[in-house]
Parts: structure tokens; C-alpha cells; sequence
């Protein structure tokens, strides 16, 4: 059996691009739908018994038509073509508010042919042209997914993470014994494991009080292949074991911070219950930096060219730094330097490397908090506001009770 691995496709990103003339989109769109393209060909030529999705289909849960449309052309493809399609409801395909339609739920309204969406915790049996297959998916795991309002109304923060990592073990491990030994089976998941190396974009961030889970957790012999989605950088977390417990990545770079990351899709075989994968590259945009150091005795400008010319930046993102005395910026000719920059794609920066500022580390706000527990995270992360917190948060509550009356 063989199968494709992909996740966080993230359309709607749209940062370093212009609009396309001849088509109207963004540019940086087209390359996120050039990229999904090619995995969509490639499970086509490979002729793929069955497509998963690890989940984050758009930026955010309210895609607009445009990347809808695109998003589905592709899923199209693949359900005329036969092939069976497992998606998995990730972070940003989640709405904020409890209730309303994640991005992904129209496949499953429509009754699209092959396609499946995994919105809870789900073990399906689905067939392929090789045979059954099994798929545990997990979509990401949000409070209102694992408890109900009852049960962490008095809850804190912590206690509320603690009590669905506790949930979800549970769930995957009851699920493992529901597992067919005879049937190949995969673990499909949205989330966030502990030994996992985040890509160069999500390293400062924090994830905040996120479920976190150790790769013990989701590697049971039951699996032949576990299949991850949310962090943006290709690894495997089970090296030389089994099963191979690996996240895919996303398939274009996001920004700089992912500038050195190969971005793809795996390509799964699963035989006699074991599992090995390739890691296909996908044709993501370059990203380059630039950096110079310029001392005192050497010539600004050509020592600038001369570093630009080690780097092939046709159709790159590119950004340029350098470091020398600010009296001798002027010596700078950026007529010249600009004219060996122009075959870059874009060009976001010429600038003195400025000292990093040391900051100081924020608390993460995520989308599915409660107004309250945003209002205390936020407060957290602003000393100055401490001694207001319950002056805020009476406030907060007497607003968000106008609205409900006015809503109601």
C-alpha cells in the first residue's frame, strides 16, 4: 500500500508578493497553489492508494472563495481520480467561537466522493485499490473537543491542558485496541509533540499552554505509519523504529525563519505492517539573506556586489544586510547594488544590520481560549496591568454579558 503525506498547506498566506496582472491572484498564492499542485500530481503518477491531510488547509478558519476554490480543485482532483482523501481538522481550520463550522466541514456537507474529514476523534476503515487501511485521526485537540463548559468552568489554565492531554492518551490508547491486526493501520494527527524541533518561523513563538505530547504516546506497535501536522519543519521523531512517527512540514516557506528548510510530502509504503517513506521536495520559493560585514579599509559598494554574486537569486525573496560604520554609509551606491539584485523575485531589504533587541517573552493568547482566560493571559504578560486584573475582568464580564443580551 502507498500513500501520501502531506500538511500545513496555509493558503492565504500572502507576505513578500504583489498582485499578478495576468491573473489577478497574489503572487505568493500561486506559489502556495503551485506547491500543492505539485503533491497533488505527484500522488496522481504515483497512482496513491489513499491521500492524507494532517491538517491547517488555510492561514485561518475564514478562508476567503478564492482559496477556497483553490483548495478544493485540488481535493477535486484527487476524488476523480478515485483516490480515497483523509483530512484532519487542524489549529487554523478551527473557528474561535464554539459552534460555528470549521474550514474543512463544507467536503463533508457536499458528500464529496472519497473524501473524509475528521473533526473528532475518529477510527475509520476506508478502501483502497490495495486493500482496507485503517486511520485513527486525531484533529487538534481544543477543550470544547474534549470537555464540556461544566467541566472546566473552575478550571485553570493548566489544569484545563492537563486534563486533555489526559483525555486524548486516554482516547488514543482505548482507540488501539479497537485496531484490526490484520488491517493496516495509521495514526493521523494535529498536534504538538514534545521532542518535535520547531522550524525557523515557529521558533519564537511560544506555544503557550498548548496539549503537548511525547512521541511515546502516539508510537504503538499498533501503527504502521504515524502522520503529524501543525509544526512547519520536516522531521521524523522515531528514527531507526517502529513506527516512523514524522511530520511532514509545510509545504512553502512561510517566511525567513524558514529560509533554510526543504519544504515537501512524504511518500508512504506500508508492507507487512511496516512502514518507509521518502521525503519529496516541493518547488517552494527561495528565500535568501544577504549579510556583509565591511571594514574600514575595503570599498562599500564592491565588497557588497561581491558577496551578491556568490547567491543565484533568480526568482528569490531576498533581503540584504550589512554592517559598517554609519559616516561611511554614503559610499554606498545603491544604483549599482539594486542593478545586481534584479533577478531577484523580490527584494525586501537593504539595510544596516541593526543590534538584536532583547524582548521580553510574551504569553501566547491562542484562539481557543475563553474571554476570561485570554483577558488573564494577556494580563500575565503586562506587569503593569497586575493590579487591575480584577477591575479588567469585572469589566470584561459585564461586556460580554450586553452582548449576549443584545445577541439573545
Amino acid at each position: 500500500m502507498k500513500f501520501l503525506h502531506l500538511a500545513d498547506i496555509h493558503l492565504g498566506m500572502e507576505n513578500y508578493g504583489r498582485i499578478n496582472p495576468v491573473t489577478g491572484l497574489h503572487t505568493r498564492l500561486e506559489d502556495f497553489i503551485k506547491c500543492f499542485s505539485f503533491a497533488i500530481d505527484l500522488a496522481l503518477e504515483e497512482r496513491v492508494d489513499l491521500v492524507i491531510f494532517a491538517g491547517d488547509a488555510y492561514k485561518d478558519s475564514n478562508p476567503n472563495p478564492t482559496h477556497q476554490r483553490e483548495f478544493a480543485q485540488q481535493i477535486y482532483r484527487l476524488s476523480k481520480a478515485g483516490i480515497p482523501v483523509v483530512m484532519i481538522n487542524g489549529n487554523h481550520d478551527n473557528p474561535v467561537s464554539f459552534g460555528k463550522a470549521t474550514a474543512l466541514d463544507i467536503f463533508s456537507i457536499l458528500k464529496v466522493p472519497g473524501v473524509r474529514v475528521i473533526t473528532k476523534p475518529e477510527l475509520l476503515t476506508l478502501e483502497t485499490k490495495s486493500g482496507p487501511v485503517q486511520v485513527l485521526g486525531l484533529p487538534w485537540p481544543t477543550k470544547n473537543l474534549f470537555l464540556v463548559p461544566e467541566e472546566y468552568r473552575n478550571f485553570t489554565e493548566e489544569e484545563i491542558t492537563e486534563e486533555i492531554q489526559k483525555r486524548v492518551k486516554a482516547k488514543i490508547i482505548a482507540s488501539t485496541h479497537l485496531v484490526k491486526p490484520n488491517i493496516p493501520a495509521i495514526l493521523a494527527a494535529h498536534l504538538t509533540v514534545a521532542e518535535a524541533t520547531y522550524a525557523g518561523s515557529e521558533r519564537t513563538a511560544l506555544l503557550g499552554r498548548d496539549p503537548v505530547f511525547p512521541t511515546s504516546l502516539l508510537a504503538r506497535q499498533e501503527f504502521a505509519y504515524v502522520a503529524l501536522g501543525h509544526i512547519h519543519k520536516f522531521q521524523e521523531l522515531n528514527p531507526s523504529a517502529h513506527p516512523p512517527v514524522v511530520y511532514s512540514g509545510s509545504i512553502e516557506r512561510i517566511n525567513f525563519g524558514e529560509e533554510k528548510e526543504d519544504k515537501g510530502v512524504c511518500l508512504v509504503n506500508i508492507e507487512k505492517g511496516k512502514a518507509s517513506y521518502e521525503f519529496i521536495p516541493l518547488p517552494a520559493r527561495k528565500f535568501i539573506t544577504i549579510e556583509a560585514t565591511i571594514s574600514e579599509g575595503q570599498d562599500p559598494t564592491t565588497t557588497l556586489l561581491q558577496e551578491i554574486e556568490k547567491y543565484d537569486l533568480s526568482e528569490a525573496v531576498v533581503r540584504v544586510f550589512y554592517n559598517m560604520s554609519a559616516e561611511r554609509e554614503d559610499l554606498l551606491d545603491f544604483k549599482k547594488i539594486n542593478s545586481a539584485l534584479k533577478k531577484a523575485f523580490l527584494v525586501t531589504t537593504i539595510a544596516q544590520k541593526s543590534k538584536p533587541v532583547e524582548r521580553i517573552k510574551r504569553v501566547e493568547v491562542s484562539e481557543d481560549l475563553g474571554m476570561l482566560e485570554a483577558m488573564d493571559r494577556y494580563i500575565q504578560g503586562n506587569p503593569e496591568l497586575v493590579p487591575l486584573a480584577v477591575e479588567l475582568k469585572d469589566y470584561a464580564q459585564r461586556l460580554e454579558r450586553e452582548l449576549k443580551e443584545r445577541e439573545g
